[in-house]
């Protein structure tokens, strides 16, 4: 399994070298957010959508005709009928595509994507204040977790609306101790404004999580082979 990680920049106009662009994750040839427009000359197999946010759905705030490969995300968009809502697992370049939903936003599901080929195991989040609750004890154990690194502080920015429903990003702290018994390696992406105060003491604080699991930081191009 060949991973890239293609962009690591949150929702914000804050840019540093290596970390220029949106969210996506390209695994052998099937891409997993797509951030960026540019990501479709990849030629990816297929789409798989965390959530429909413009930093990982770019098309859902430009201007962009039907999207020309298979795509698929929790749930439709009105002006993009093509895009197909996930259910259940799929087969794609030899990947097997499981989402798991998860808990980010008040106004659009989501989910994350356990990713296998038979011999390795791995989990994509996109943005996460946590797995939805029934779903927690089923998690196997995994190879590798990519997950959200919006905030660098416990508890990261997590409000409730109206009917107590919570939403936002966990902290990435909170992500290392739910994570770490499952993997021994966790990268985090999506990275918040804090980031990029001071991007290598950044990286530095995100090492420095590491325990009996390995921690660290993406940047744009990341290359991972499993």
């Amino acid at each position: 399994m060949r991973i890239e990680i293609l962009g690591t920049r949150g929702h914000m106009e804050h840019t540093a070298a290596r970390h220029m662009f949106h969210s996506g994750v390209l695994v052998n040839d099937v891409l997993f957010d797509l951030g960026e427009r540019s990501f479709l000359d990849r030629g990816p197999r297929a789409v798989f959508l965390t959530h429909l946010h413009a930093d990982h759905a770019f098309f859902t705030e430009e201007e962009f005709g039907p999207l020309p490969v298979p795509t698929y995300a929790p749930q439709r968009w009105r002006s993009h009928p093509e895009v197909k809502v996930v259910h259940g697992s799929r087969e794609v370049d030899g990947l097997t595509i499981i989402p798991v939903p998860t808990v980010h936003s008040s106004s659009y599901r989501s989910c994350a994507y356990l990713v296998e080929d038979g011999i390795s195991r791995i989990m994509y989040t996109g943005d996460l204040v946590s797995v939805q609750r029934r779903y927690r004890d089923r998690l196997p154990e995994m190879d590798l977790v990519i997950t959200d690194g919006s905030f660098i502080r416990h508890g990261g920015l997590v409000r409730k609306d109206e009917r107590g429903r919570p939403h936002g990003h966990t902290g990435i702290p909170d992500l290392v101790r739910f994570f770490t018994p499952l993997s021994p390696r966790i990268v985090f992406t999506h990275f918040g404004s804090w980031f990029f105060k001071d991007v290598e003491g950044s990286v530095r604080a995100i090492e420095a999580l590491s325990t009996t699991a390995q921690v660290e930081a993406a940047y744009d191009g990341m290359i991972i082979e499993m």
